[in-house]
């Protein structure tokens, strides 16, 4: 559950409003010993320089997400090189959970996103995430990677399949949102 919200620091970036052409093509996750990964691709009916725009507001990721109550750039190293504070929360049936998370991220502009945790500062003793942006007729596909091991403890025997079940809701939801958010900027 909790991975989920890292996820959504990805995710942080794909709230439902309207329609949308949002296509999720392909969601993989697995779990082995407390690690989690996460795979998916996702194609967005938005132009790729506004949705690049979009996810590289990193003071304002809370418009994307119900998800992120929170987002503030903590240092800037140079323009493509900033280490954010997100403060997750995310309920999945009963189970609420808030978390925070201090990250590295490194954009290599117009289509690369390296996003590295700082464990001491969050509530992951390991994270790294790669999103890569890319344009395809009109369009822009979103390819993310992510490998996490949560702080915090996660029921074993649900956990794999809440975090799959949440994720596919909230990628979508985040899509439509990035989408809307894109036609209007």
């Amino acid at each position: 559950m909790q991975f989920c919200l890292t996820a959504l620091l990805a995710l942080s970036l794909l709230a439902p409003t309207g329609a949308s052409a949002a296509t999720i093509e392909r969601l993989e996750t697995t779990h082995a010993a407390n690690r989690y990964t996460l795979s998916f691709d996702v194609v967005l009916d938005a132009e790729r320089n506004r949705v690049w725009h979009i996810m590289t507001d990193y003071d304002r990721l809370t418009r994307v997400s119900d998800v992120i109550v929170k987002s503030a750039i903590l240092n800037t190293t140079d323009q493509n090189r900033q280490r954010v504070g997100v403060t997750l929360r995310a309920c999945v049936l009963i189970f609420c959970k808030t978390m925070k998370k201090v990250v590295d991220i490194q954009a290599r502009p117009q289509d690369d996103i390296v996003v590295i945790g700082v464990p001491a500062l969050s509530d992951f003793s390991y994270s790294v995430e790669h999103w890569r942006v890319s344009a395809v007729d009109g369009k822009t596909r979103l390819r993310y990677d992510a490998e996490m091991v949560p702080d915090f403890f996660i029921p074993p025997i649900i956990g794999p399949w809440l975090v799959r079940h949440f994720l596919e809701g909230e990628i979508k939801a985040t899509a439509i949102k990035v989408e809307e958010l894109a036609r209007h900027e």
